[in-house]
């Protein structure tokens, strides 16, 4: 039987009047027995959010939109990057509120910081955090970061690519952010104080639906509905399928037609079981999206992890019906589908 591997990394950091009182949860590769193959989700950690006014992001000074190619690396988007002189991959992945490092490329930095964590099935590991001096990805650069180590070598491992790390929304929110997964395209256009990009040369984004959206620690939270019923979803570049909560009502879960089911087994002795199907009544802005695949599991540590109650994931199927921009000063989503999603 086929193993299929699913990661999640969780760490949320609440903020108190003055305080940082720190909860960890980070649980190491869970692996799902499945006899087909592409259901998998990739990594996602959730980090320190803090900002240090030093490490603003910057693009060449005549640049008004920077364009980054995405690699695809099986349902995983890849972006170059070159970390002090260290040259590989990080992992696209909207999920992470920080920027995490894999631990075998840069486990001989100084450790800044030390967290205790668990995993959903108990004690896991410690999560150390290290300072970065320069980073540049593909001509975003930004210097003297603070980012966390993680033991992402199962990444590399399956996807046969080498992976420095994960980078999130943190380094791109001062920018309107074009994510065109069909070209395989990072846009980053440079916006004035109102959110309104500055060049007059670069036309705006037309999309077919617009919404505001919710952001918390860096992630984007939208809403859809199925079965009639609003639902709350985080948008995750780093999640190879879509993810709806065993939680859901009795409506919401009788519209996913369920194909088949499986083991996911987490860092500690308990294992629970997954449901894979297909979303059969997602809509999405007044707009049907048919034919996408979801796994049905608990949320809970998510749910602790991002201080908020979450229904579901979008993931790869989601940003796969077309090219969607989103801007953070004006808390913006936007949509533009593909031909083929408008018959």
């Amino acid at each position: 039987m086929r193993l299929v591997f699913l990661y999640r990394y969780f760490l949320p950091f609440f903020l108190t009047i003055g305080i940082i009182v720190s909860l960890s949860f980070f649980s190491s590769p869970y692996e799902v027995n499945s006899t087909v193959s592409g259901i998998s989700s990739s990594s996602e950690y959730t980090g320190p959010f803090s900002e240090p006014d030093d490490a603003k992001p910057s693009i060449p000074a005549e640049t008004d939109v920077l364009t980054i190619p995405l690699k695809n690396a099986g349902r995983l988007f890849m972006i170059e990057a070159i970390i002090d002189n260290q040259s590989g991959n990080l992992i696209f992945d909207s999920g992470a509120t920080g920027l995490v490092m894999n631990r075998t490329y840069f486990r001989k930095y100084v450790k800044t910081d030390i967290q205790n964590s668990n995993g959903i099935t108990g004690p896991v590991a410690e999560v150390e955090t290290i300072n970065l001096g320069k980073v540049n990805v593909s001509g975003l650069t930004f210097t003297n970061i603070p980012a966390s180590l993680a033991d992402l070598g199962h990444i590399e491992n399956r996807r046969g690519i080498k992976v420095l790390g994960l980078i999130g929304f943190e380094y791109l929110r001062d920018f309107e952010i074009v994510i065109d997964a069909s070209n395989n395209e990072l846009q980053l256009h440079r916006i004035d104080s109102r959110g309104n990009r500055i060049s007059e040369t670069v036309r705006s984004f037309q999309p077919d639906i617009t919404q505001p959206f919710e952001v918390v620690k860096n992630i984007v939270f939208l809403k859809g509905t199925i079965g009639g019923k609003m639902l709350r979803f985080c948008l995750d570049t780093g999640a190879e399928t879509n993810v709806i909560s065993s939680h859901s009502s009795k409506t919401v879960l009788s519209t996913i037609s369920i194909d088949r089911k499986s083991n996911l087994s987490g860092a500690g002795q308990n294992s629970v079981e997954v449901l894979f199907g297909i979303m059969n009544d997602f809509n999405f802005g007044g707009h049907q999206l048919k034919n996408m695949e979801a796994i049905i599991t608990h949320l809970d540590a998510l749910n602790e992890a991002y201080g908020v109650q979450i229904d579901g994931m979008l993931g790869y199927n989601f940003l796969a019906k077309g090219a969607i921009c989103i801007n953070f000063t004006k808390k913006q989503f936007g949509m533009k589908f593909l031909k083929t999603e408008l018959k």
